[in-house]
């Protein structure tokens, strides 16, 4: 197989790759003026990352845990559960660069009424809160930020769905929403240690632990206990390092 979407093999930083630093100068000179298209380009590799399948990855405080069926990962909940989740970013840090995000499809049919919570970056220390979420319902499909991702009646197929964001507890970070990699959301020059939009110049100024530290968690969520079984199957699921960030998409 082949990603659908058009990359560009330009500098990355993962848990499986990892750039030397000396080359990076002659990297970007090769690079950088030959990178086109739209959103992120990094590539996607279609088996599953190494941390996807590590058992410190499985969420603790899921009720199911997710099955893994070849390049494929069903998160389920059944009926009374809430949680069926990997997690990561225990190592992201504030002024890093993150992409994060993963392919999925559901059965429309079968969600029902519930609504439910695909991804959501939190802040794990004091004040411990959500940052940003992405949504699941059988009427809108997949959402962020109230924007439609993943139209309904789209959901029986493969959809990207990936955030880019500039981890920093001052003015100076920024989030991007994209959506088959197209951006769908942006915002920039806030704080993205809080929901959006937190600025200091504005009166933000709510103190948080340091170092601040972050957990993201990718699967089915729901906060209410789920009133029938369902489930969503996902793969592609990645998350890196970025230490070049082409197509900003600004603020939409």
């Amino acid at each position: 197989m082949h990603d659908p979407f058009p990359i560009c093999h330009c500098g990355e930083a993962d848990g499986r790759r990892r750039m030397r630093l000396p080359l990076l100068p002659l990297v970007a000179a090769l690079v950088l003026g030959g990178c086109a298209g739209n959103g992120p380009i990094f590539p996607v590799e279609d088996n599953l990352y190494d941390w996807v399948t590590a058992p410190e990855a499985r969420d603790p405080q899921s009720d199911n845990a997710p099955v893994i069926s070849g390049q494929v990962v069903t998160f389920r909940l059944d009926p009374g559960d809430r949680l069926s989740t990997l997690q990561a970013a225990e190592d992201w840090r504030a002024g890093q660069t993150r992409l994060f995000g993963f392919d999925v499809r559901a059965d429309a049919k079968a969600l029902g009424t519930q609504k439910l919570v695909l991804s959501r970056l939190s802040r794990s220390s004091a004040p411990a809160g959500e940052i940003t979420s992405v949504h699941l319902d059988a009427v809108n499909g997949v959402t962020v930020m109230g924007r439609s991702c993943i139209a309904a009646e789209d959901l029986g197929d493969w959809h990207r769905v990936e955030m880019r964001i500039r981890l920093s507890n001052d003015d100076r970070g920024f989030l991007e929403v994209f959506c088959d990699r197209k951006p769908v959301w942006a915002q920039t020059e806030f704080r993205t240690t809080f929901p959006p939009v937190c600025r200091r110049r504005e009166g933000c100024n709510t103190p948080v632990q340091t170092p601040v530290q972050f957990k993201w968690q990718v699967g089915l969520l729901s906060e209410r206990p789920a009133p029938r079984r369902v489930s969503v199957q996902m793969r592609r699921l990645h998350h890196r390092l970025l230490l070049y960030i082409p197509n900003r998409a600004g603020t939409l």
